[in-house]
């Protein structure tokens, strides 16, 4: 598993353009864990994991080679979130916030992903 997981790691920090040094300062972790994690040495705790996961643009669970969420399944973390922490949004709010994340993670910040 961890052989396969640092090479998940290296192939997205490939597609976004992003180093070892970056990768470990957005995820809060240095550069020498991430090298270990890339070359299988070690596994990173599972907080670790959901920030690398989130800076690389997908989930913990695609990570470790489960399957990619769909967008319907996207859609539905969000719906939950909002549900949890929303406050007074109404359903239309809801639904436009969602829209907007997962079109806007589509394109990231510097144009169209993938």
């Amino acid at each position: 598993m961890t052989k396969e997981l640092g090479e998940r790691i290296r192939t997205l920090m490939g597609e976004y353009g992003i180093t070892q040094t970056q990768l470990a300062k957005r995820a809060d972790v240095s550069q020498s864990m991430i090298s270990k994690y890339i070359s299988g040495v070690s596994e990173p705790r599972a907080d670790t994991l959901a920030n690398i996961a989130t800076v690389l643009h997908t989930t913990s669970a695609e990570l470790l080679g489960q399957q990619k969420p769909t967008i319907a399944t996207q859609y539905g973390m969000v719906l939950g979130f909002c549900a949890r922490h929303g406050g007074d949004l109404s359903e239309e709010d809801v639904s436009e916030l969602i829209t907007t994340l997962l079109e806007s993670r589509r394109k990231g910040p510097d144009g169209p992903i993938r």
